[in-house]
């Protein structure tokens, strides 16, 4: 079976822009001192193959994931001459160790143009002279003024339950110093992450599955919610906890990955779900715990009392089949 997947989502790179502070630019090849990956230079990469669609903004009580679970492809190079036409070789995942190696993920607010509009995520180096204005999203945590006039820190927790209002670069003024990709015309930059409103498994380890008659480790996001609505992005991060990067402190981002944009709606808007991705229904026949659905089930909230018949469980198989 073949999995769909967008090339618009692909890897990119670029330095380190908070996760911790390291040497190596995420994304280029490190060499490894520790780990099973010592004595080797190793380039990863990421490719999101199933992005969310939309969500439900999870508030106290009866938490639903977003849907699909966004499923993401890790790959691995041995790099051995850096600056050849053959340089690489990829890892045979079969042999190497899944324990250890990790994907995390950060929440970014994108404007709602992105869900239709053009979502190919570029270095913010390509950030150009004219055209029309950039936008940006305020600085995170959010500045108010008090009763004095004074600026007043809010807390994450205590902004608005809706996205803030974009603000916009102005013709040759300098962008945010903290821009870390483009997205079409929106400048996402790290302090206006949104992280802390996620909530549910940010941290997953991959699945060895078949993928194109290879074997292809998978990260699933199957237990992700968030609590604030509007239109989002996932920064996906992925890192080895054993192995150790020549003149690093610590175990370094191997490569990083801005997804698609999905919607997270309020009760009263959510539109409802869509039957389970063929892709969603393949990687549950490897154990992933996944939320099944046979037909489409709309909201009742917007006055459609009569939902699809459906079939919703948690479900892992032990009899995979090749896709």
């Amino acid at each position: 079976m073949n999995m769909p997947f967008s090339l618009d989502h692909r890897q990119t790179t670029g330095a380190d822009d908070g996760f911790l502070p390291q040497t190596h630019a995420i994304g280029q090849p490190m060499y490894f001192v520790s780990g099973q990956f010592a004595g080797h230079t190793i380039r990863g990469e990421l490719q999101e193959l199933q992005k969310a669609e939309s969500g439900r903004k999870y508030a106290r009580v009866d938490r639903r994931p977003l849907d699909p679970p966004p499923a993401v492809l890790l790959r691995l190079f041995y790099v051995r001459q850096v600056g050849t036409t053959v340089q690489e070789r990829e890892v045979s995942y079969e042999e190497i160790i899944n324990v250890g190696i990790m994907c995390t993920v950060d929440l970014f607010p994108v404007p709602d143009a992105l869900l239709d509009g053009d979502t190919h995520a570029r270095p913010h180096s390509t950030v150009r002279a004219e055209g029309p204005p950039y936008t940006f999203f305020p600085l995170h945590p959010y500045t108010t003024p008090n009763v004095n006039g004074t600026p007043s820190l809010v807390s994450p927790f205590q902004i608005p339950r809706r996205q803030p209002m974009l603000d916009t670069l102005r013709p040759h003024a300098t962008p945010p110093h903290d821009t870390v990709m483009r997205m079409g015309n929106h400048l996402i930059t790290e302090s206006s992450k949104l992280t802390p409103a996620l909530v549910g498994e940010k941290f997953v380890e991959p699945t060895l599955v078949d993928y194109k008659g290879r074997k292809a480790l998978i990260f699933v996001f199957g237990d992700l919610a968030v609590q604030r609505e509007g239109t989002f992005i996932f920064r996906y991060r992925a890192f080895d906890l054993f192995s150790l990067a020549s003149g690093a402190q610590h175990h370094p981002v191997l490569t990083e990955l801005y997804g698609g944009a999905f919607r997270v709606y309020s009760t009263r808007e959510f539109p409802g779900l869509a039957p389970s991705t063929s892709l969603t229904r393949s990687l549950s026949k490897y154990g992933v715990r996944v939320t099944l659905r046979d037909a489409e089930r709309k909201s009742k909230k917007r006055g459609n009392r009569r939902a699809s018949t459906t079939s919703c469980t948690s479900h892992g198989s032990s009899d995979p089949t090749s896709y």
